[in-house]
Parts: structure tokens; sequence; C-alpha cells
């Protein structure tokens, strides 16, 4: 039912429908973990700000999301567009995706 709600009208609780519940769980994870932040402070409406997400986090998750899953993305995440908790994982499950011929649909 929310699928059809706009992005802004969703409940915070929700992952993006467009991101597998299995690959936003391990993406979550490692952004809590690489980024040191607080597990449970991590929702899909939790902006960067509140999380006290910054350059230095951004580049320890790109580089745990690399080494997770042997890929390399570099600079190519477009970190200027997110807002949210759940556009990183978004972003990042596309930046997978693209890099994992196997995770695609």
């Amino acid at each position: 039912m929310s699928a059809n709600l706009p992005d802004d009208d969703r409940p915070t609780e929700i992952w993006p429908s467009s991101v597998e519940p299995e690959l936003a769980a391990l993406l979550v994870d490692l952004i809590a973990r690489e980024g040191m932040l607080d597990r449970a402070a991590m929702k899909p409406g939790a902006t960067l700000d509140e999380l006290d997400f910054d350059s230095l986090e951004a580049v320890l998750v790109i580089n745990g999301v690399e080494q997770a899953f042997d890929i390399e993305i570099g600079s190519e995440v477009r970190w200027g567009e997110v807002r949210n908790l759940g556009e990183l994982v978004a972003l990042l499950a596309d930046s997978v995706k693209r890099a994992t011929p196997a995770l695609q649909s």
C-alpha cells in the first residue's frame, strides 16, 4: 500500500522498495559498522546529519562495501542526492547491483 505514496509521504520505518530486504539489512549493518554509527539509530528516515554521518564515514562505508562485495564503486556514489539513510541504502544497493551481475534483476 505504501508503494503508491510519494517518497516524502512514506512512513520513515520502511526501507526503499527497490532494495531487497536482505541486501538492505546487509548494507545497514555495514554502514553502522564501517561508519561507527549507533545501529539502533539506523532508521530509513534518519538524516545523515542526525546520524553524524560525514565524509570520513562515507569513505569508510565505500571501502567497506567494496570489500564486502569485492567490487569497485569509487566516486560514482552521488552523495549530494542523499537526504536520509533509506536513500543512502538505495544508492549503495544500486551501485552493488550494477557492479555485481548476479544481483541484477
